[in-house]
């Protein structure tokens, strides 16, 4: 239900000053905010990536802010636990306001819990300025976790929502009415410190907009924001039937952005390569160095829980604008393993970060390469970028999903950074297709990617 109320804001234990209403909280923006620079996730996003409601899926919004410029974005499903993603986002067309948030559905993994049990969908949202593909800044964002709350579960006993945000400068949550939610403190957990919140154990009808049940998040200069959902389950004698879907619901507002999207740091190329005796070659690229402090190279072992093994403060060399950064992973823990992920994370001066996609290393016969496309989704051209140990020669494929080969070319290749561009495809036909990388007869890589 949509109940207004006159609300007293507590910002991490600081009072706010100002009165407001749950309806206006979002618009008090800027001054000459407009709405059409709030991000809206109106409808069904695309599939542009990955298996449908998985780890790894990734959808895209068109045009979910068209001011001062258009931006898509693109919602990643980065980590599921104790817990099914059975809908991406339930649209809402009868409810404008509804329908422009993110409204995912969420249960838990086993069809009746007997015993003390959590889980969580961790996903990220990616902002992009459309004309470049590139990440576009945003400021001052505020993240709203709508309805969280839940029931009581026999004695003692409950099921309720938990919501849990990191990165951000600031948690707001109602102080009149009085919050029913619970601050966690926070946990450590994926390489990174979240901030917990459990739900109310009083349900709520539909995906309300009531204040008692909602918190805020409010960020400073980034591109992705990152989020958990997901419920927390006390067992108190009684047993919780599990197998319907929980609503879950975000909505985005007040944000400013950068003259041009731009962010600190241009990452043009990231790669990490397997050496025999299982070390790692790891090195990126950067362009226009804007309040850089320093990157720190993160390692996992299982794609979720992260840890820096090293703090590169300087690059190796510069070419112009273009910075070069490399790092060798000569690690005992490498000793045995079958494969290992990196991840950039950059920190600029004011204290923000930002993170890098994740590269995945194989440890096989002969070295792994990795290859980096954009964009993806494309339209008329996809460029691929990856480095070399040696010189030869690389085929590039294009195949449809019916094995089809719609474009096909061999390009000579130097040691060191190679970029390859596959130009001319506005005629292809829109859907999946596969990006096929061979170097001197191996191949090295099979990306999917989207015609849009």
């Amino acid at each position: 239900m949509n109940r207004i109320f006159t609300l007293i804001l507590t910002l991490l234990g600081t009072y706010a000053t100002s009165t407001v209403n749950a309806q206006q909280l979002f618009e008090q923006c800027q001054s000459g905010t407009s709405t059409q620079s709030l991000p809206q996730f109106k409808g069904q996003p695309t599939l542009i990536a990955g298996q449908a409601l998985k780890v790894g899926a990734q959808y895209r919004y068109n045009y979910a802010v068209s001011e001062p410029f258009d931006m898509y974005a693109v919602i990643v499903v980065e980590d599921i636990v104790n817990a099914k993603l059975t809908l991406i986002d339930e649209a809402d067309p009868g409810n404008a306001d509804k329908d422009g948030r993110f409204q995912p559905q969420i249960r838990p993994d086993l069809n009746s819990l007997t015993s003390n049990r959590e889980g969580y969908v961790q996903f990220a949202i990616h902002f992009y300025k459309a004309s470049t593909n590139e990440p576009s800044n945003i400021t001052g964002l505020r993240f709203t976790h709508y309805d969280m709350d839940g029931l009581t579960q026999g004695n003692n006993g409950w099921f309720r929502e938990i919501g849990m945000v990191t990165g951000e400068t600031g948690v707001q949550v109602s102080q009149v009415p009085s919050t029913q939610l619970t601050n966690m403190g926070t946990v450590n957990s994926g390489g990174l410190t979240w901030t917990k919140f459990f739900g109310s154990t009083i349900e709520h009808d539909g995906v309300t907009s009531d204040p008692e049940v909602a918190m805020i998040a409010i960020y400073g200069g980034m591109n992705t924001i990152k989020f958990r959902m997901g419920y927390n389950f006390k067992y108190g004698g009684r047993s919780y039937s599990s197998t319907t879907s929980r609503q879950y619901a975000a909505k985005f507002g007040c944000v400013t952005f950068g003259a041009a999207g731009v962010l600190p740091v241009k990452l043009t190329y990231f790669g990490a390569t397997a050496k025999s005796n299982h070390t790692v070659f790891t090195n990126w690229i950067t362009e226009n160095e804007v309040n850089n402090s320093h990157f720190e190279l993160e390692r996992s072992f299982n794609n979720r829980d992260f840890n820096t093994i090293a703090v590169i403060l300087g690059a190796k060399s510069t070419n112009g604008t273009s910075n070069n950064y490399e790092y060798t992973d000569k690690s005992a823990e490498l000793t045995g393993k079958s494969e290992v992920y990196y991840r950039l994370k950059q920190v600029d001066k004011d204290g923000n970060i930002s993170f890098s996609d994740i590269r995945m290393v194989r440890f096989e016969t002969g070295n792994t390469t990795s290859v980096q496309i954009s964009p993806n989704p494309f339209m008329e051209q996809v460029n691929l970028k990856f480095v070399s140990e040696e010189t030869g020669t690389a085929a590039v494929k294009l195949i449809s999903i019916t094995g089809q080969v719609v474009y096909n070319n061999i390009n000579r290749i130097t040691k060191g950074l190679n970029t390859i561009s596959l130009n001319n495809l506005s005629s292809l036909s829109r859907g999946m297709y596969i990006v096929q990388v061979t170097i001197d007869g191996k191949v090295i890589s099979n990306e999917k990617i989207v015609k849009h």
